[in-house]
């Protein structure tokens, strides 16, 4: 009985695993485009709250305006108005839908600009007032809308 060999050819050996090039190359790539990326993603989104909450508050300080308009759309409130000016602004809170607190205020002086007629400036102050002392401070945001409002 003879035996008789086969001899195979040896396949290479295939690899199913990453050089340290690759690893090497492949972070170096991570970190010049995503960590860029990450940084933008974050800035975008505090620019888009800081973006919300003035949309928030120019939206509340157009209704206290258009509010204030309509109370002195009456010619008895007009003249009493004009009469005895605020010396001071009138502070309210406001909470948004999103729950957020806001401070206001609004002002209602004559407008002495334009001698001849009889106009009423209107100030609304809408900010967020961080340490709820009912002021604004410089380091909080803050809108304001200014409007005037004639004889009716």
């Amino acid at each position: 009985m003879s035996i008789v060999r086969i001899e195979r050819k040896q396949r290479a050996n295939l690899r199913r695993g990453a050089t340290l090039l690759d690893v090497v190359t492949g972070s170096m790539l991570l970190s010049v485009l995503l960590i860029p990326s990450l940084h933008l993603v974050t800035r975008s989104q505090k620019m888009h709250r800081r973006l919300k909450l003035h949309e928030s508050m120019l939206f509340e300080a157009d209704q206290l305006l258009q509010q204030r308009k309509i109370l002195l759309s009456d010619t008895v409130s007009f003249n009493k108005a004009w009469a005895r000016p605020m010396s001071s602004p009138e502070p309210t809170k406001i909470v948004t839908d999103g729950g957020l607190k806001l401070a206001a205020s609004v002002l209602v002086q004559r407008d002495t600009r334009i001698k001849s007629s009889k106009l009423l400036a209107i100030t609304a102050q809408v900010w967020l007032d961080r340490n709820r002392n009912g002021r604004v401070d410089t380091d909080e945001p803050t809108e304001q809308l200014q409007s005037q409002w004639g004889v009716p």
